[in-house]
């Protein structure tokens, strides 16, 4: 229960949204109880009123006050469930928004280092399903059992002011439909809810790494394999939520009939008491009707119960995510940067985990202020490792990288990101505006110089030529545009940041060689002042560079012609 607690409290900036809909909802569950309860009252004492009794006298009542007040609970309770509705729903997407916006901000230091050990797809379960999945946290626990219990004791208070036995009687089967009942459903239904959130997230990231590896599949003929246990996994999720399903209807019929069982033992005390003298006939009658509506309160507990299992599993993978330690020592107090920006690489060796093998070892390199190198070597030789290392996405575990003289870890990381600005072979599109898109590296930008960073990357011909300019709409990871637009974007950005040291990352893998040019050319113009660190496995780009060095046995050496 401690992660629901933790969520709760994540929720409190929104309080008076929660409230708000708490007491909604109570007004609206009382009015309905009213409404019926009066509404029964009133039918019995109109079936009642102008009888003749032994002394030839008739029974009359006040007509108009009861029907005026029927009519108002109904009013009263139509406009209550409209703006319930409306508040609870708002509270919730305020709620589930704030925690969204915390899950980010703690997602951000663990990027790239900690999140590399998570499949995307469920990273991406877990920013979305497991986030939605704790509406229930107020939707379906908190604000019902507030209500529930309000309301329960509200009812048997009134049954109080008419029989004691009757609100007894009232009372435990109160207790058994909103505790012991719901405590049983939890019980038999906790392992299918969790299985649930587990199953529904493995199948998440299984149909993303199918989307993101179709080419490799087809390729290899493995797809009918990967099919077949995909859909093994999907029937798998489908008996375990049936299983639920069933655990869901057996509680709503019992709930059902506890609420009918206790209705009968309602009626059977009353009559009894009628035959004493000390209910009347509409009392009895109002007693009924109250009983048989204050159940409605009790009716979502049971299901919400059994579901809890399911939002505690999806709170603790939020938590067990958003908890990563970070992989980088962040100074209490960091050191000023420097004006020059020469980079030491002093023996480092590095590898992903205590028991993986060495990726780097003994690597000393030293990059004065605007000198330009080259690292080749294969796919999978450590380039792109070495990258990160110098962007400080991980921390060296031998060894030190230094700038300016001092050592990276006298620095906090978003100080170090202002002198980095990374072309890499993948140019990251963003569902927005290609000034939106631009607008990453350089949020305060103005006006000239987003037009100048367009006019150096060459895209002032595509922004000319699109009629919403600057503000078109590039679409999912840049599918409106194309391959070399999508590299010149991430090139306008690269200028627009404008950082003293530039790290390129196979830049002109997958273009074609006019565009290969046209990029390879307005870098050398841009960059001819700063520091360059390119890891490449291909001879394109080459004249960019002062020295070139090429990775063997896990170290960086001089190229060898």
């Amino acid at each position: 229960m401690r992660d629901l607690g933790f969520f709760l409290r994540l929720f409190a900036p929104h309080w008076l949204w929660l409230a708000g809909g708490i007491l909604l909802s109570l007004a609206a569950a009382l009015a309905a109880i009213g409404l019926l309860t009066l509404s029964g009252w009133f039918i019995t004492t109109s079936a009642l009123a102008g009888l003749w009794v032994a002394d030839g006298a008739a029974l009359t009542f006040n007509f108009m006050v009861p029907a005026a007040q029927i009519r108002a609970l109904a009013i009263a309770r139509t406009l209550g469930r409209y703006a319930e509705r409306l508040v609870t729903h708002e509270a919730t997407f305020r709620a589930l928004a704030e925690t969204r916006c915390w899950f980010f901000q703690r997602l951000i230091p663990l990027a790239p280092g900690r999140l590399s050990v998570l499949r995307s797809g469920d990273l991406l379960a877990r920013m979305t399903a497991d986030i939605d999945a704790l509406d229930a946290l107020y939707l379906r626990l908190l604000a019902p059992i507030t209500v529930a219990v309000i309301g329960g004791s509200a009812v048997v208070a009134l049954l109080y002011r008419y029989s004691t036995p009757i609100s007894i009687v009232v009372l435990a089967a109160w207790i058994v439909a909103s505790v012991i009942t719901p405590w049983f459903f939890y019980r038999l239904g906790r392992r299918g809810s969790e299985q649930v959130i587990s199953l529904s997230a493995e199948y998440r990231s299984g149909q993303i790494d199918m989307l993101q590896g179709m080419t490799d599949l087809l390729v290899s003929g493995a797809h009918h394999r990967y099919f077949a246990a995909l859909n093994t996994l999907s029937d798998g999720l489908i008996d375990v939520q049936r299983g639920n399903n069933r655990l869901t209807a057996f509680s709503s019929a019992l709930s059902l009939g506890l609420s009918q069982l206790t209705v009968l033992a309602v009626s059977m005390i009353g009559v009894a008491s009628m035959r004493e003298g000390q209910l009347s006939g509409p009392d009895l009658a109002l007693l009924v009707f109250c009983v048989f509506a204050a159940f409605e309160l009790t009716a979502p507990l049971p299901k919400a119960m059994q579901m809890l299992g399911a939002t505690k599993k999806a709170a603790a993978r939020i938590r067990n995510t958003a908890e990563l330690p970070s992989t980088l020592t962040e100074p209490e107090q960091s050191v000023p940067l420097p004006e020059r920006f020469d980079l030491t690489i002093d023996e480092v060796g590095f590898r992903y985990s205590e028991t993986s093998d060495w990726v780097l070892q003994h690597v000393s390199l030293s990059i004065p202020h605007g000198h330009k190198i080259a690292v080749l070597g294969p796919s999978g030789s450590g380039k792109t490792t070495l990258l990160h290392l110098l962007m400080r996405f991980y921390e060296p575990v031998q060894g030190h990288i230094a700038l300016a003289g001092h050592d990276y870890r006298n620095f906090r990381s978003e100080q170090l990101m202002t002198c980095f600005a990374v072309l890499s072979q993948r140019s990251q599109l963003f569902a927005a505006t290609i000034k939106e898109n631009l607008l990453l590296a350089k949020p305060g930008a103005t006006d000239a110089e987003l037009i100048s960073a367009v006019e150096m990357a060459g895209l002032e011909t595509l922004i000319r030529s699109l009629p919403e300019g600057m503000e078109t709409w590039v679409g999912e990871n840049g599918v409106r545009v194309s391959g070399g637009e999508a590299r010149r974007i991430a090139l306008a950005r690269l200028y627009l940041k404008n950082a003293p040291i530039v790290f390129l990352d196979e830049p002109t893998e997958g273009l074609d060689a006019a565009t290969e040019r046209d990029v390879l050319t307005a870098l050398a113009e841009f960059c001819r002042n700063k520091t360059i660190v390119m890891a490449t496995h291909r001879p394109a780009g080459l004249n960019l560079v002062d020295n070139i060095y090429t990775i063997e046995d896990q170290t960086v050496k001089p190229f060898q012609a």
